[in-house]
């Protein structure tokens, strides 16, 4: 299960450079071809990146709670 939230983490953050990398280029672009290049990041690409995300996080709560063992916790451990 961790490997899933670290692979989903990694690729949903990379993405989010890939969509600030379109918005950039949209912009030097100008005109209507950037503001379909903008258009595109947000309403096609920008959705699967955020689906990652949420798988991200819910097999890293799985992960957690199936262990027992939270690691932003304030048990000491002994």
């Amino acid at each position: 299960m961790e490997s899933i939230f670290s692979i989903t983490l990694m690729v949903a953050i990379l993405g989010g450079g890939v969509i600030f990398c379109m918005f950039i280029i949209a912009l030097i672009m100008g005109g209507a071809s950037g503001e379909s290049l903008a258009t595109s990041a947000s309403k096609v690409v920008m959705p699967y990146f955020i689906r990652l995300a949420s798988i991200a996080v819910l097999s890293g709560l799985i992960s957690f709670y199936t262990k027992g063992k939270h690691t932003l916790s304030l048990n000491e451990e002994e």
